[in-house]
């Protein structure tokens, strides 16, 4: 039978079921370096990114256990994540969890595809404004910035809000629960977190410069840690005069003490925290990318990930999109 090797890159005509099986791997390996070169991409770079497969599935933790919970707070440690933000964190970890159906969240670690969830995030929005009222919640850029705050540098001349027509509901957090920020002001959110201006391409690399830039303008930098800010970061063109880089989902990468990755995240305001198991940012890139890469047709640049204020190695288009 035809074995399935770099999805939708290999002729159909290719098959190797006569190949003798110990010499498969080799055959596969070989076919897809042909594959890759003659793809016309030569000009980049040669790495595994091009060849790891697509992610299938994740390990991750709704922090309901003991020992997940362990991990992140030894993580976030090693990390010199400051105790406190630690804390703050579980304690709304703890405060979510209660507001939902147990079943709804793991019991520990789990693996799922990418996009499985084990609710309806209707059903699970509705149980929490049920028990929360009009509270919207956290989502992932403030529970981002409440662990990574301390390693971001804003411009002291920043307004004490901007970009209030993407980041309303989040300033609606902010109001009811200033102290999710840990010390920082709304003002150093904001520079982070509020759209900057697009450069007038599709072309990932001008957008990396054009969002430098735009952080650059406010002041924006990042001190040295091994605790890494990832940014996903979406395109929007409504028009001409209208074009923005905007912040749509972001989390933080911890290095683990076996070489492997953990990923904190909450997935939305009114959907669970995830602490994430990977073995390398491409898995994280397939992770993320087969969530928020979807988008077809448009003249916008596909999403792109960041690693603080780099292009994260490792990232690449949603592998499981034939056109990427």
């Amino acid at each position: 039978m035809t074995e399935p090797l770099l999805p939708n890159t290999l002729p159909k005509r290719v098959v190797i079921k006569r190949v003798l099986p110990e010499c498969r791997p080799l055959l596969i390996a070989m076919l897809r370096l042909c594959t890759y070169i003659s793809a016309k991409r030569l000009d980049a770079p040669m790495t595994l990114v091009g060849l790891q497969p697509p992610l299938e599935t994740v390990t991750y933790s709704n922090l309901t256990d003991a020992d997940s919970r362990k991990l992140l707070t030894e993580a976030l440690a090693d990390a010199n994540v400051d105790e406190t933000r630690t804390k703050l964190l579980l304690d709304r970890v703890d405060h979510f969890n209660a507001s939902v159906k147990s079943e709804w969240l793991t019991g520990g670690f789990e693996s799922a595809a990418p996009t499985e969830t084990r609710y309806d995030p209707y059903e699970m929005q509705n149980l929490w404004t049920e028990k929360n009222g009009s509270f919207p919640g956290y989502n992932c850029r403030i529970t981002a910035f409440s662990l990574f705050g301390e390693f971001v540098t804003a411009g002291a001349d920043q307004p004490e809000t901007q970009g209030e027509d993407s980041l309303f509901m989040d300033l609606e957090t902010l109001a009811a629960d200033p102290a999710v920020l840990c010390g920082d002001s709304t003002s150093k959110f904001c520079a982070l977190f509020a759209p900057v201006t697009a450069a007038d391409t599709m072309e990932v690399a001008d957008q990396v410069k054009a969002l430098r830039a735009g952080w650059s303008e406010r002041g924006i930098s990042f001190e040295d840690s091994s605790a890494r800010l990832i940014s996903v970061v979406l395109h929007d063109r409504f028009s001409d005069t209208d074009n923005t880089l905007f912040i749509g989902h972001v989390g933080v990468l911890l290095p683990a003490e076996d070489g492997s990755l953990y990923f904190i995240e909450k997935v939305a305001f009114q959907e669970p925290y995830r602490l994430v198991k990977i073995q390398n940012r491409t898995e994280l890139s397939d992770y993320l990318m087969e969530k928020y890469d979807t988008a077809w047709g448009q003249d916008t640049t596909r999403p792109f990930i960041m690693e603080n204020d780099e292009l994260m190695d490792g990232y690449r288009p949603n592998p499981l999109d034939s056109a990427s």
